[in-house]
């Protein structure tokens, strides 16, 4: 049945050639209606587009894929209704190559295809995050040393201020917070330039012009309006009848002062507002003993008076304590830290950039401003400061009207001209991407008011900074040609560089906007990754909702969630979100509207519900001791188990819409969902107590891993192997149970080395270990049977050290896991303690990251550990391993955040009293993309810090902007519901709170802003809206919580007594004891196929002896049904046979062969690679010179006292000549060939062509190639390759029965794979050619031996082969380039 669509979303599918910005609500089917418009664009009209002419940025990885997927299906879906129809069969396979990727992914494929005008090495890699807090680590070093050993008193005082101690760490995260910072900014150091131009505004009049003065100006404003209406409505009701009468006096002259703060406040100076903050006085209520006076009037104009009396008392702190002489003075003592930082800041992105580029890494932030760069480019004739004639009028683009850049446009009226006026849309690029704004340094809207000039200032050492203008480059207007449209998702959440990405290679400039952008303000949640709503909101303003170039259209009505659940999102709403706070008013405009279709049932539709529990301490009186030890989350976990399972209940409880089976049926737990702020310390109480209730919980947590004990103990034990002079991993490793030392026997190593007459210097845990290895229990009188078990102990402790310090110097550090999980036994235990699996998971997480370790640039055990230290530092933590997976039927706990964009049918929101966290706004430096950047003021000769006003302006603004991030989140996870809301809360002083909340005054039906910015959880916010007609409030009393519980505990109790009494040959339980039993003795049935691999190599059977044999049958009977002796093909004389050994062997003074690492000396040697020989013959791929015998080799060596001299050396050497050969007989056209000369030239082809390397080229003889061509097999693969009938380096993969192989009994099947060298076809079969370069003796028995050593993999070969054409191989040869002749199987 075709979607019927509302008739805004059918404006949004249809509306074309134009900006067009979709406010969509929760619920509103966005993502439904885009790649309806899409599916539209591509299929529809008489010249429908191609899909690659649209580019659409999501915001995930995941969006993307959804999106590509949704659309895929769509023209699938048409296909089927119109299969002739060629231009969709078209769009069907563009859509894997089509552009809906995220921004990162454009950025990088930007990159890819444009490096050599960034001058970067295309093969770049982006950086594992610990990889990259390594570098920065580095970076950050080097450049604080080279500070420390220039010295200056400007640095000097930057360490006095933000140093902490010892340590560098408080200097090191100033500067990396401004480094950061300053990367949201579509030209970082650029930004980095206008906050050192603040730093010129060193006089009064300068100040109060500055943007975060005019904050305060306006924050201050505001808030005496609104407690200027307060004060009038509380005055209203002293007049009214009964009302507090005596009251009005005080009321009326507190309006007065308050009306003389705004006064003063609006005429911009920061000296009237000081002067009257500092005049402003609250008289003492007169008394009221009259029994005629209204209680509740009286307590309500109290109550107005006491906010207004809070509200001013915290604007006199935040900004009245200095004088503007003070001011002054505070702003210009921190101008000095401040400029130090911001050159720390541009002198760290320098040392950091350059050290990327020597490790050819990117990351991230580096995408976006590389593709800036490939997209945007100076106007020709500015400097790097811009031009003094800069003026607020000025383009930072020419436009054309002809849709081309270059020349000015004609008509300045039009949407794309020049110089639009009055705030309507314009055309020029800007960072902050906003229409009729230049290009400015900071991207901000406000980036105008940097070309305003500015008052007479001091003398500046600087030159005056001017932003750079920039206009797209021609790459920028070549993709802006290519793309028709660009379709945003998730608007509300881009930043200043994506917004001037997007601005760049849109048709704006030309006239002609063509930009889709959906999103919702009010679901904005990403400021922590620097997001700017504010971009959303200036063109929702902007924008008209009538036809035009730039338009807005609402989609409000919701298809989610029941009416129930919306009456009570919005009461909630209308009275929270405003302008001021949430960046939104919330109007009917913008409310929600429901638009879901429920059928009528019974135990549906049940009003939200608000669940209150009073933790105070009063509370808890009543409760016995043990009760008391359950905490507030406890409690409110129980408190949503027994909601659980009272919506779980077969007769009373909830009846939930299935969509699928378009019926009713009781809810599952699978339909149920927790949300939570944070995660951390929440989900795990949640997780158990619902567990101990019986309710299966799932939650997939971002942290934990580090704190496991398993791998902390680990970790341990590698900075031990590391540095053993580390006094809590060593001794964490010795109470671990790898040594499983007690506490009794740490007390006496370590009491014997105290008590040490001489034991110099102090060196903890490791010199009381060395000092008991040396001599014993001395000096301590420690029991016989102690000392004993401390020596084996610390004795098995140190073999365990030096075998692992020993395995560090040449094994990858994931190895080295391995061997200490071996050695240690460490792995098998967890193994077997409870939660094994997971304890087991997350070991093997552990080897991931080594393995993911050693593919950045830093190697080695001790950068391994820095490694894991960053990410703990900055808290990139992955979570514990999960092994039990998101079950079906499972309740989930989930963040806020994860939960956005998903939907359940019922939503328990936990955690409502947690408090907000406000730390951001106290950190030692604010920043601030549009204040700037501000630190408290130090006066180092009285040591006295106070913060400065800039920096109390930032903190309120901070403060403000996070207050509205958690207005937008209780919105995000309040319409996560479908069916059923369910809020639960905990207060220690709950009681109070529901009285200070009873009454709260609303002004134009909205709760005024300065009592929503006192709020501190999200409890307050609910508890203020007082919506008692959609939201049932129900306070439950903490013994129907806990005391089912302590009863429960009761009962299960069992005395010491009767547990040391019980009959252990009694069987009390023999159903139980049968299970048990079973358990015990049970062996698994396919053992046998433990041991397999998922997938193997060729070459990894034939060194395991799993085709077909055991290992120690290697090369000695028949595999898969081939066998016998091989014979010879060519006549090579030779004298004498060496002998071949075991794999990895070495030897001296006999006859030992190693196949990879061979070297022997007095003896006979032979490797199946590369190797040295001693006293005997040996054939290898060098040319070899002889004495006291002979030797046929390719490459030249010298000889002396039979011993062969010159041997290149064995490893890497030898496999890199195998190859160069493999390589070279794949790409030679061996028809072609005649002579050595002929073979000559054709290399030397190969090598200026690039299909060989030099160091391969140089590794080649031609005229060992030669010598095959003209071999009897050689003129046999010309003449099949001149038929075509020649393949060569045929690759496969094909499952083998474990059976088969020769391992188990079953048939589990193992994937092999491997490259056959070549193979030719004739008329009565095929014929297997596979290459060898194995140094082998000469005659006869390097013959035999090659065939011995390579009859298994061969076959398997010919198995695989047969498989793959379905023809019989006829013959099987082996041809050695050693001994230049072939061998058949």
């Amino acid at each position: 049945m075709a979607v019927k669509w509302t008739e805004k979303q059918q404006q949004v599918i249809d509306s074309r050639n134009r900006n067009l910005l979709v406010s969509a609500a929760a619920g509103s089917g966005k993502t439904a209606v885009l790649v309806e418009r899409i599916i539209r664009m591509i299929s529809e009209g008489e010249h429908p587009l191609n899909i690659d002419q649209l580019l659409v940025m999501t915001f995930t990885n995941a969006a993307a894929a959804e999106m590509r997927e949704r659309v895929g299906a769509a023209v699938d879906k048409l296909l089927t209704v119109c299969p002739d129809d060629e231009h969709l069969w078209l769009q069907g396979a563009l859509i894997p190559q089509a552009q809906i990727t995220t921004i990162d992914s454009f950025c990088l494929n930007l990159i890819r295809n444009h490096y050599s005008s960034l001058e970067i090495d295309p093969a770049f890699r982006i950086g594992d995050e610990g990889e990259l807090a390594l570098m920065r680590a580095d970076v950050m070093k080097e450049m604080l040393e080279r500070h420390y050993q220039e010295g200056g008193e400007d640095f000097a005082a930057f360490v006095e201020q933000f140093g902490r101690g010892k340590s560098d760490a408080g200097i090191e995260d100033v500067i990396l917070q401004a480094w950061q910072f300053s990367q949201s900014h579509p030209w970082p150091m650029e930004w980095v330039a206008a906050c050192r131009e603040e730093l010129r505004e060193e006089t009064l009049e300068q100040i109060e012009q500055s943007p975060w003065m005019q904050f305060i100006l306006r924050d201050v404003q505001l808030q005496m309006e609104e407690l200027e209406i307060q004060l009038g409505e509380a005055i209203d009701t002293c007049r009214e009848e009964n009302g507090p009468l005596a009251y009005e006096p005080m009321l009326v002259n507190d309006r007065r002062q308050i009306r003389a703060v705004r006064e003063a406040a609006g005429k911009g100076t920061y000296r009237g507002l000081y002067e009257e903050l500092g005049n402003i006085s609250f008289d003492r209520l007169a008394a009221i003993r009259s029994k005629e006076v209204d209680q509740e009037k009286k307590a309500y104009v109290s109550a107005c008076r006491d906010r207004a009396k809070k509200a001013v008392a915290k604007c006199q702190e935040n900004y009245g304590v200095q004088s503007p002489e003070e001011m002054v003075e505070a702003v210009r003592g921190t101008a000095g830290v401040i400029s130090t930082l911001l050159d720390l800041t541009e002198d760290f992105d320098r040392c950091y950039r350059e050290k990327k580029r020597d490790r050819n890494v990117l990351d991230f932030n580096d995408l976006e401003h590389l593709a800036l760069e490939v997209l945007m480019e100076p106007v020709p004739g500015e400097d790097e400061t811009g031009s003094d004639e800069t003026d607020a009028d000025e383009t930072g683009a020419e436009v054309s009207d002809a849709g081309e850049p270059g020349a000015e446009t004609a008509e300045a009226e039009e949407p794309g001209a020049e110089t639009a006026e009055g705030g309507e849309p314009g055309t020029e690029v800007s960072e902050a991407g906003e229409p009729g704004a230049e290009v400015s340094e900071a991207g901000e809207p406000e980036a105008e008011a940097a070309h305003t000039k500015e008052p007479a200032a001091a003398p500046s050492r600087r030159v005056p900074f001017r932003p750079v203008k920039r206009r797209p480059t021609a790459v920028a207007d070549e993709l802006a040609r290519q793309f028709e449209e660009i379709l945003v998702d998730e608007y509300q959440d881009s930043n200043n560089v994506q917004e001037t990405l997007i601005t760049s290679i849109s048709r704006e400039r030309w006239g002609k906007p063509n930009v889709f952008m959906v999103g919702d303000v009010k679901q904005s949640i990403y400021r922590f990754r620097l997001a700017r709503p504010e971009l959303f909101m200036d063109k929702y303003e902007r924008y008209s909702v009538s036809e035009s170039l730039h338009q807005k259209i609402e989609l409000h009505q919701n298809f989610r969630s029941r009416a129930t659940v919306l009456d009570s999102v919005n009461d909630v709403f209308y009275k929270i979100m405003t302008r001021a706070l949430g960046g939104i008013r919330y109007t009917e405009e913008t409310a929600l509207h429901p638009g879901a279709q429920f059928a009528p049932g019974e135990r549906t539709g049940t009003p939200t519900e608000l669940l209150l529990v009073d933790t105070g301490a009063d509370a808890l009186k009543q409760l016995d001791e043990e009760a008391m030890d359950y905490t507030a989350k406890e409690l409110e976990a129980r408190m949503a188990a027994i909601r659980i399972r009272e919506l779980m209940d077969p007769e009373n409880g909830l009846m939930v819409w299935d969509k699928g089976a378009e019926e009713y049926r009781p809810v599952r737990l699978g339909d149920m969902v927790i949300l939570l702020r944070s995660l951390s310390g929440w989900s795990e109480v949640f997780v158990n107590v619902l567990m101990n209730e019986g309710i299966p919980a799932y939650a997939q947590t971002k942290t934990g891993y580090f704190n496991t004990v398993e791998v902390e103990t680990v970790l341990s034990l590698l900075a031990v192997v590391d540095n053993p002079m580390q006094d809590i991993p060593l001794a964490a490793v010795m109470r671990s149970p790898m040594v499983s030392m007690t506490d009794e026997e740490m007390a006496w190593l370590v009491a014997a080395y105290k008590r040490a007459p001489e034991k110099g210097q102090d060196r903890g845990v490791y010199g009381a270990f060395m000092h008991w290895k040396e001599n014993g229990g001395e000096g301590v009188d420690a029991p016989e049977e102690a000392v004993r078990s401390i020596g084996e102990k610390l004795a098995c402790l140190e073999t365990l050290l030096e075998g692992l310090r020993r395995d560090a110097r040449y094994l990858p550090v994931h190895q080295l896991l391995y061997r200490a999980f071996e050695a240690s036994g460490y792995y098998d235990y967890v193994s077997a303690m409870p939660a094994g699996e997971t304890r087991r998971a997350n070991l093997d997480m552990l080897v991931e990251k080594a393995i993911a370790y050693e593919a950045t640039s830093y190697k080695g055990l001790f950068h391994f550990i820095r490694y894991i230290e960053k990410l703990k530092k900055y808290d990139t933590d992955f979570g514990e391993a999960n092994v039990a997976g998101e079950q079906a039927d499972t309740v989930r706990i989930m963040s806020i955040h994860k939960s956005k964009g998903l939907e359940f049918p019922v939503v328990f929101l936990a955690g409502m009293g947690k408090r907000f966290n406000k730390q951001d706004a106290y950190g030692a430096v604010l920043l601030d993309a549009d204040l700037g950047l501000a630190a408290d003021y130090l006066d180092l000769k009285q040591r006295l810090k106070m913060p400065t006003l800039k920096k109390q302006a930032l903190k309120r603004r901070m403060e403000l902007e996070s207050m509205g991030e958690e207005l937008r989140v209780l919105y995000v996870a309040m319409t996560r519901a479908k069916e059923k809301l369910i809020m639960t809360a905990t207060d220690r002083s709950l009681g109070s709170k529901l009285e200070k909340w009873a009454q709260v005054p609303l002004a134009d039906g909205a709760i005024p802003y300065t009592i929503l910015s006192a709020a501190g959880s999200f409890l307050d916010w609910l508890l203020m809206s007082a919506c008692d007609g959609t939201i049932q409030k129900r306070q439950i009393p903490l013994t129907g919580l806990v005391g089912m519980e302590i009863r429960r505990q009761a009962s299960r109790q069992v005395s010491r007594e009767e547990l040391l009494t019980l009959d252990t040959d009694t069987v009390y339980d023999p159903e139980a004891a049968r299970q048990l039993a079973d358990a015990l003795n049970y062996r698994y049935p396919y053992g046998g196929d433990t041991g397999l691999y998922a997938m193997l190599s060729v070459s990894e059977l034939k060194k395991q002896g799993q085709v077909g044999q055991d290992e120690e049958e290697i090369g000695r009977g028949r595999l898969l049904g081939i066998g016998g002796e091989a014979r010879i093909l060519g006549d090579v004389w030779t004298d004498g046979v060496g002998e071949v050994g075991p794999e990895r062997a070495g030897a001296a003074g006999g006859g030992a062969v190693g196949s990879e690492r061979a070297g022997a000396a007095g003896g006979r040697e032979d490797g199946l690679e590369h190797d040295g020989t001693a006293g005997g013959r040996e054939v290898g791929l060098e040319r070899a010179g002889t004495a006291d015998g002979r030797e046929v080799g390719l490459e030249r060596a010298g000889t002396a006292s039979g011993r062969t001299v010159g041997m290149e050396r064995a490893g890497t050497v030898g496999a890199a000549r195998g190859t160069a050969y493999h390589r070279a007989l794949e790409c030679l056209d061996l028809g072609k060939l005649h002579s050595r000369e002929d073979v000559r030239a054709a290399l030397k082809s190969l090598l200026e062509t690039g299909y060989l390397e030099q160091e391969a080229y140089d590794a080649l003889d031609e005229m060992v190639i030669f010598t095959m061509l003209n071999s009897p097999l050689g003129q046999r693969m010309a003449e099949a390759q001149r038929g075509g009938r020649l393949h060569r380096e045929q690759q496969f993969i094909i499952g083998i029965p474990a059976r088969e192989m020769g391992r188990g009994d079953s048939q589990e099947l193992v994937l092999v794979q491997g490259v056959i060298d070549a193979y030719m076809e004739e008329e009565d079969g095929l014929v297997l050619i596979d290459y060898k370069t194995d140094r082998v003796p000469g005659g006869r028995a390097g013959r035999e031996r090659l065939a011995e050593r390579y009859r298994q993999q061969v076959a398997y070969y010919q198995r695989a082969l047969e498989q793959l054409t379905g023809k019989k191989v006829k013959e099987n040869i082996i041809y050695s380039l050693t001994l230049q002749e072939s061998v058949l199987l």
